[in-house]
């Protein structure tokens, strides 16, 4: 039986439990938000839809106690809107919501694979990990995967192919210091600096390129939803049939001492093998960069008024 929570039911939060039930990806689906009202009119309007459903999901509201069977949990609190602000807008309302928020699913006696979406989600993630209690490895953020997935649209675009063809890396922070691995990027197996169906492809050009994606969406929406809802899912389907995909996501990578971006093998397990890749020296830098940056979030926490 795949049993789902989801904490948080914003935008992303609806959107996830909507493409759960609707395409029967859950048998159970545990629902949460502080907003009770909401929780109740979205369980409400999914068991309408299931009327003409050929699947059936349990859904179940405003109870942590059932998280303890489940087999993942997805964390979608926050608030988007901050990011009109500026990327790292939500850190400090996050981090209030993350130790409220942990300490619940601490309770729960939760034992699955946890996935945060929440930002800023590299030191959210690590802050519920702190909080939950589970192993580094079972808890998990969405890290620079939708960056990932733009740069390889932005490539295969520029070069008239399909973005299957394209492979590669964007690694250190979700909506932050990301770092453009050029050195991991094929198109057909070729590297970026080989001439692809004769074009010749500007590091510098895909990247604005990739990164313009983004404003369209933020300027437009004011928060990303349809991609990372898309992502989630095939993590999910990445856990539940132990494929050992690998994607950039934000984990606790050993060798920075925090959790960063970084690709690894995803399964039934949570975290796999780490894919340590012979990056270009200055690529190297610019990860501890995006470490320092990190871990300097996650310090200035035990500032906010009321924490030790």
């Amino acid at each position: 039986m795949r049993k789902i929570g989801i904490i948080g039911l914003g935008h992303v939060g609806r959107m996830l439990a909507n493409q759960l039930v609707m395409n029967g990806k859950a048998d159970e689906l545990v629902l949460i938000d502080k907003n009770d009202q909401l929780a109740v009119a979205v369980q409400a309007d999914l068991n309408d839809a299931q009327t003409v459903l050929d699947t059936y999901t349990k859904i179940i509201i405003q109870d942590y106690a059932v998280l303890a069977d489940a087999d993942i949990l997805v964390t979608a609190f926050g608030k988007s809107e901050l990011l009109r602000q500026q990327p790292m807008a939500e850190l400090e309302t996050s981090y209030r919501q993350a130790k409220q928020v942990g300490q619940q699913i601490f309770k729960s006696d939760f034992s699955g694979i946890l996935i945060n979406l929440t930002n800023p989600n590299e030191a959210i993630t690590a802050v519920l990990q702190q909080a939950v209690g589970l192993p580094q490895k079972q808890v998990i953020g969405i890290g620079t995967v939708i960056e990932t997935a733009r740069l390889h649209r932005a490539i295969a675009e520029g070069a008239q192919v399909a973005t299957a063809n394209v492979t590669g890396f964007v690694y250190g922070q979700h909506d932050g210091h990301q770092v453009f691995a050029w050195s991991t990027v094929h198109v057909n197996g070729q590297p970026l600096t080989a001439a692809i169906n004769g074009h010749h492809l500007d590091q510098s050009q895909l990247k604005v390129k990739a990164n313009l994606s983004n404003w369209y969406t933020l300027s437009g929406l004011g928060y990303n939803v349809s991609a990372v809802t898309a992502w989630t899912l095939r993590i999910m389907t990445a856990i539940f049939a132990d494929e050992q995909l690998a994607l950039p996501v934000a984990i606790y990578q050993p060798q920075y001492a925090t959790y960063i971006s970084f690709p690894a093998l995803i399964g039934r397990q949570g975290i796999g093998n780490l894919l340590l890749l012979n990056l270009y020296p200055l690529e190297r830098e610019e990860i501890k960069s995006a470490a320092e940056t990190i871990k300097h979030q996650i310090e200035s926490l035990k500032n906010i008024k009321g924490e030790s």
